[in-house]
């Protein structure tokens, strides 16, 4: 049996996204037009576009990220979730 604890969590949560993210990315370049690629293609991004930049003039830090997320990033992460329940 696992040990539970909120780091599990996300970790799987994030195993789950990112193999399902890959998986979505890759059905969407195999799958002919039509309306199952749409389903794999369609989804949406949630994030700092353009990075924010602060400039000291000694040094600047630039801060940024972007999560793009379609139907299989969200079915993995849901998979994680059970994992992490019912392991």
């Amino acid at each position: 049996a696992l040990k539970k604890n909120a780091w599990l969590l996300l970790l799987l949560i994030l195993i789950g996204a990112s193999l399902g993210g890959v998986l979505g990315e890759i059905l969407k370049t195999i799958s002919p037009e039509g309306p199952l690629r749409n389903i794999f293609s369609t989804g949406f991004q949630i994030g700092l576009t353009p990075p924010v930049t602060l400039d000291l003039r000694l040094f600047s830090f630039t801060i940024g990220f972007t999560l793009r997320a379609n139907l299989l990033t969200l079915l993995g992460s849901i998979l994680g979730i059970y994992i992490y329940k019912y392991a």
